[in-house]
This record gives structure tokens, sequence and C-alpha cells, in this order.
């Protein structure tokens, strides 16, 4: 299968692979916007601390305390960060409050930032956009549910933080029987620019004509809630998300969709993203992660975010 790939904590992720991993062919200005004041460090992140523009800590621990030592020119910054603000439970727009983003993505960031000691402002952008903009020098990093795929890795660099698990959304009860990648020959698949999925359905399509199978039905629509929206009026017949995503979108809507086993396939890691000549900020990031991780921040910080503490992935490098 195209997808396959053995998937453990020192997984390296395939740029086939994940649902927003594949490099846009164009770049568009991002709406900077809301500021983002972070300082200190603390064990925890309070929700949405970040998008409100709090401070996510009161106290500085010896674990941040060292990284900010050791990177005491991120002080003075004020970093620019890019986000799609469209993937429940990872980064969405505030419902009660249109300036604010919410999200496991932006509680970490928070949690991150403050042991760095440094502050964030966020630009709201489409997906496909994140990774050339980053590239530009229009952003600095980018957190957004972005699959550190071997592709993108050699565009930009990453500091890994979660194991990402996926599986199918579907109609109610799956009436195509869709269960692993096979299954969607002769289906209908929705994608969304500037993901993996967009480039692997193809393949996938390639493969499943050389097998004799009938090809998939790519249905691309313009974000996540476009192909959301395809699958509940029928046209689209399964949409790829991140198990934790899958679970959140069946909730809400019980009784018109349902959601696929994990799909062993669609395995694939999550990271911050930094552009190749920005070393210290990617470094100070995995410094400043590794102690998140270590005093439980993370892990906490998935419960509270309705996923799997499990999910978590132990910093690093990609490349290494």
């Amino acid at each position: 299968m195209v997808f396959n790939r053995t998937f453990n904590q020192t997984y390296k992720p395939a740029a086939s692979r994940g649902i927003r991993g594949r490099k846009s062919i164009a770049a568009v200005a991002l709406s900077l916007t809301l500021a983002v004041v972070v300082s200190g460090c603390s064990s925890s992140a309070s929700t949405g601390a970040a998008a409100a523009g709090t401070s996510a800590a009161s106290t500085v621990s010896a674990a941040c305390a060292a990284v900010q030592k050791q990177y005491p020119d991120l002080a003075k910054k004020t970093v620019k960060v890019g986000i799609a603000p469209t993937i429940p439970g990872y980064e969405t727009i505030d419902p009660n409050n249109p300036e604010k983003i919410v999200g496991f993505d932006v509680d970490l960031l928070s949690a991150v930032s403050a042991c760095a000691g440094y502050k964030t402002t966020f630009a709201k952008a489409d997906f496909q956009t994140l990774v050339p903009s980053l590239q530009a020098g229009r952003i600095d990093m980018v957190i957004s549910n972005l699959i550190a795929s071997d592709a993108r890795a050699k565009q930009v660099n990453f500091v890994i933080y979660q194991k990402d698990e996926e599986a199918l959304i579907v109609a109610k009860g799956n009436p195509k029987n869709i269960t692993e990648v096979s299954d969607l020959c002769g289906k209908s698949l929705a994608v969304f620019p500037g993901t993996v999925q967009a480039g692997a359905a193809q393949t996938q399509s390639d493969a499943c004509k050389a097998a004799g199978k009938p090809a998939i039905d790519i249905n691309t629509y313009a974000d996540f809630n476009g192909c959301l929206q395809g699958v509940l009026n029928g046209r689209s017949d399964s949409f790829i998300n991140p198990t934790s995503v899958v679970a959140q979108t069946v909730a809400k809507y019980p009784t018109k969709l349902s959601g696929t086993a994990p799909i062993a396939e669609f395995r694939s890691l999550i990271g911050m993203a930094f552009n190749k000549s920005d070393t210290e900020l990617r470094d100070a990031n995995l410094a400043a992660l590794k102690v998140v991780q270590t005093d439980g921040t993370e892990k906490a910080l998935f419960t509270t975010w309705k996923q799997d503490p499990t999910d978590q992935a132990d910093a690093s490098l990609l490349p290494q």
C-alpha cells in the first residue's frame, strides 16, 4: 500500500503520508492578527492563554531559567507564528471571541514560549501558504498541526512534539465500508490544498488503477470545513483526520457521521516548523519543549483538549 510504514517513537515519516504535509505551490500574504504576550515559565499553561494575550506563567522554574540563560537574545524578540485556525481541538477561532485562537497547539506554544522566554504574535493564514511564507521569512515559525514529512523537512526544520494517528470521517454507519487504504479505490475522498493527502490520494489512485481497480474520486475543497461539508452532504465518501478530530467531529454530528478505527497506514509525526536559517529559535524551542514534556504539561494539555496523552512524541529534531 502506498502509505504503509512502521511507526514508533523514532519513526521517520514519509513524504506521502499525513493530512497536512505537502509543499504549497503558492504563497500569499499572511493576515497578522492578535499579539500574544508570554513571559516566564511554569509547569502548566492555561487553556487559550497564548491566544488571549495573557501570561502563561507567573514564575520561572529552574529548568526554564536555564533555557532562558542559554538563549538570552530571545527575551528581546516577538516571534511571528503562522497558524491556520481551522482544525478542531488543535487551532480554531473561539466562537465567543473572533480575535482569539484556541486549541492544543495554542496552549502548547504558550507553555513552550513562556519557558524559552520569548513573546509571540499569531499570523492567521490559509494552510497551504504557511511553509512558503516561513521559507520567505514573512513569519518566524509555524505551529498548525503540521505533518513533519521527509519532503517538508528539506524545506524547513522541525521540532517534533506529537505522534499522529489518523482515521476516516465517513457517513453514519460507514455505508461504503471503508476501513483501509485499498477500500478507497472507487470511492470519493475529500482533501484540501497544501496537504500530503492531496498528493498521496493521486498516488494511491494510480495504485488502484494499476491493480485493476477503479480510481479514487478525489474531491478538492478549500479547507477543513469544506471537506467536512462534502461528507455531510454526500458528495464525498471519506475524509482523513487525526483520531481526536474524528472523534470530536462525529460527536458534533452523531446522527450524520461515523468514524473508522485508526488506520495504520496513516501514521506520522507533527512538529513546529522553523526557517532553515534560524537554528537558535529552533534549538530554544527544542530545549523548552523538553522541559514542558518532563514536567507533564504537554500530556496535561492532551487531556484538556480530549486527545490521547500517549500521542506525545519525544522532543526531537527533523532533520536530526
